[in-house]
């Protein structure tokens, strides 16, 4: 374009040289461009393109609530009173922050520029790294390094086509492994020798909580539930139950009318009351 620019300034100059007598002088104000008289330019009618986003249902905050264990299981570590914690995401639904609104003791998830990574640390101690996570191309965790253990404990995590989790090993050696069917868990193993299969209803989990997950991953549900470590099952767990067992935990819910998100979850194990969970749900709209 310079080159071009060039050439016809030269070739305007060498005319001008060869008919002075004879040249037209463009005054400014003869000039449309600078004439006060002229209207402006029209801005053009085409709309301005919009980032293209996406409203989905997400939970808000989610609440643990009492667990009623009897004392003969105190071994499970009765829970008094209530946490709650209160997710924070960024544009593109992200999870930024899980507040703890009983104590000041809340996690930030502080990504790498390029999102490849992410260390999670407090407000408490910032400086602290309490868990390193390695991040895939679908912003799942492949790698979390465990630095609340001494030693520090490697988990990796593997993921089929759909974000769902399938397997998890710690420091190398496998712990369990998922069968996913029909967009649900199916089963869970333990240790490879023992597996849990669920049964689910025809409800769509519209808020991806997740009521079904191994608990031998490495994770609290609270984790799970960042979405970081894979999807939930598309319907709703109403049953879990190990196979070489008779007994069985069944769930119960409550749903907001407005999203069809689950608000309240009640879990009964061999028919006795186990633990509840609360949930505020709400649509967003995040950038895709």
């Amino acid at each position: 374009m310079k080159k071009v620019l060039t050439f016809l300034a030269a070739a305007a100059i060498l005319m001008t040289g060869c008919n002075k007598n004879n040249q037209d002088v463009i005054k400014p104000s003869d000039d449309p461009s600078t004439n006060p008289s002229e209207e402006p330019a029209k801005p053009s009618d085409e709309p301005s393109a919009e980032p293209a986003t996406i409203e989905k249902v997400v939970k808000t905050a989610y609440i643990e609530a009492v667990c009623d264990w009897p004392e003969e299981n105190d071994w499970k570590a009765v829970k008094i009173g209530e946490t709650r914690w209160e997710f924070e995401y960024d544009e593109y639904g992200r999870v930024l922050k899980l507040k703890n609104t009983d104590k000041t003791n809340s996690y930030i998830f502080d990504y790498d520029d390029d999102f490849k990574g992410c260390d999670v640390i407090t407000e408490d101690d910032d400086e602290i790294v309490k868990y390193r996570l390695e991040l895939n191309d679908k912003f799942l965790c492949t790698k979390m390094t465990n630095n609340t253990e001494d030693p520090a404990v490697v988990w990796t995590y593997e993921y089929d086509a759909d974000g769902y989790q399938t397997k998890a090993s710690k420091d190398g050696a496998a712990k369990t492994e998922y069968a996913i069917q029909n967009g649900n868990i199916f089963t869970w193993s333990r240790d490879g020798n023992r597996f849990k299969e669920h049964k689910y209803n025809s409800t769509d989990n519209v808020a991806d909580l997740h009521t079904s997950y191994s608990e031998d991953a490495g994770l609290s549900r609270l984790f799970y539930e960042t979405g970081l470590f894979g999807r939930s099952s598309a319907k709703v767990c109403t049953e879990a139950k190990w196979q070489d067992r008779d007994s069985k935990a069944t769930y119960e819910y409550e749903f907001d009318e407005a999203t069809g998100g689950i608000i309240h979850e009640t879990k009964y194990y061999a028919g006795d009351f186990d633990f509840e969970v609360n949930f505020e749900v709400a649509k967003k709209t995040f950038k895709k």
